[in-house]
């Protein structure tokens, strides 16, 4: 049976309550899909951070897979380093070939097994679309693939059998597609061998290839957790990527089939970006498809973008207001949200203070997998961290806590043009500059 993952994500205030804000799933049941986005600097990577931990305490396998090396010691939230070091284990694909059934045809459910054939035809198009190959050094490909596939008991390093394969070959169209593959094939980042998918975080590091070749292994990999998870059978797993803002999303890309169909397979993402200017519209409504989205300051660029995620057109004009003013450590919140001990969430975006991040830290390391949810008064944490807490803002017309889309908040001592309040919490307002 699924259980229940409750994430903490921060604080959000009304009038002179201090209420915990967090998410409510069950993982293979609903979408617990999160994007988060925000200029550099201003809480982000944390918040990724806090989630994927969290995932990882409740005994959920985390893929992470790195592609700037930000998961590294040093890119931690420093209270997190511990907690991801008792998690987590680490492969440098660089120097340590990836562990593997990517390269196993499939058994399907009515006893049929998957054709070598489709398998390597798959994996050669994925390649080819990433490298523009040709057509006659794609069916190459698919065929130095096919070899590999059906002899990877005896050869189990795929990428150098598929490389010795097509050298052998001998012919015009072989030797064209080795001049392209070679420098991705002489990596030994595959290995055929079990896996074993426990929970915890494992960690492959991507930094040191090439920017297209990691794009070729992240799209590999996706396809390998898609497929797999496709079969059913599987635990609830989560996938992390943080900066992917160079990865496609599109529909016919396995990161946009998990966006879009992963839930019905217990696979979900946890994805990070500072931008999303580079996607196109269509990914930008990928990007959509994911249940929980966690908006920090954006670029001054990006504001249009982050907006259409969060509001329809009538309300996009106070919720730029919004984002442009927000502050380190605080992030616009779009659920279903669980506030306070509330039993139904609500799906307004709200303003969060990312806070409490070493209840999460010790949580982690503890025997207890239970986070807790209703926290207390604002910790030593708040001060040691500083760039992490935020002041607590008020609406100048409802008292109330921040939040979004119908008047416009000030602290005390900035003044600011009021708009009338008039949403059912009374806690929506916009925080001027």
């Amino acid at each position: 049976m699924s259980m229940l993952s409750q994430t903490y994500i921060g604080k959000y205030y009304e009038g002179n309550q201090e209420l915990s804000v967090s998410t409510k799933s069950i993982p293979g049941q609903d979408n617990d899909s999160y994007v988060i986005l925000g200029e550099s600097g201003y809480g982000k990577s944390v918040a990724a951070q806090s989630i994927v931990l969290q995932k990882a305490n409740q005994s959920y396998s985390v893929r992470s897979i790195d592609i700037h090396n930000s998961s590294a010691p040093e890119h931690l939230f420093p209270i997190f380093r511990k907690s991801f070091e008792h998690l987590s284990s680490q492969i440098d694909a660089y120097n340590t070939p990836i562990p593997t059934t990517l390269f196993e045809p499939l058994h399907y459910a009515d006893g049929t097994m998957e054709s070598p054939a489709d398998l390597s035809y798959t994996l050669s198009n994925i390649i080819a679309n990433h490298l523009r190959l040709s057509r006659s050094s794609t069916a190459v490909l698919s065929e130095a693939l096919e070899h590999a596939i059906s002899d990877r008991d005896n050869n189990p390093d795929i990428f150098p059998a598929v490389h010795k394969t097509l050298e052998g070959f001998g012919t015009k169209a072989s030797r064209n597609a080795t001049a392209h593959l070679a420098p991705l094939l002489r990596h030994n980042i595959f290995r055929h061998q079990p896996v074993n998918h426990s929970f915890g975080i494992e960690n492959i590091g991507l930094s040191k290839f090439p920017p297209l070749f990691k794009n070729v292994i992240v799209d590999l990999l996706l396809f390998d957790e898609f497929r797999t998870a496709s079969q059913g059978g599987q635990p609830p797993r989560y996938i992390y990527i943080d900066e992917m803002q160079n990865l496609s999303i599109d529909k016919d890309c396995y990161l946009g089939k998990i966006l879009t169909e992963g839930r019905k397979y217990s696979l979900n993402v946890i994805l990070a970006s500072q931008s999303i200017r580079e996607f196109n519209a269509s990914e930008r409504t990928m990007l959509c498809q994911a249940n929980h989205k966690l908006l920090f300051h954006p670029a001054l660029l990006e504001v249009k973008y982050y907006a259409e995620l969060l509001a329809s057109p009538q309300h996009r004009a106070e919720i730029s207001d919004l984002l442009r003013n927000l502050e380190v450590g605080q992030c616009v919140f779009q659920g279903p949200i669980y506030i306070g001990e509330e039993a139904k969430p609500t799906c307004a975006p709200i303003c969060v203070n990312v806070s409490h991040l070493e209840d999460i830290a010790s949580a982690s390391l503890s025997k207890s997998s239970t986070l807790p949810l209703r926290l207390g008064r604002p910790s030593a944490m708040q001060a040691v961290a500083a760039p992490y807490r935020s002041r607590r803002i008020r609406c100048a017309r409802c008292s109330s806590g921040i939040a979004t889309g119908c008047c416009t908040a000030r602290p005390s001592g900035v003044s600011s043009r009021k708009r009338r309040c008039s949403s059912r919490r009374k806690a929506i307002c916009t925080v001027p500059g």
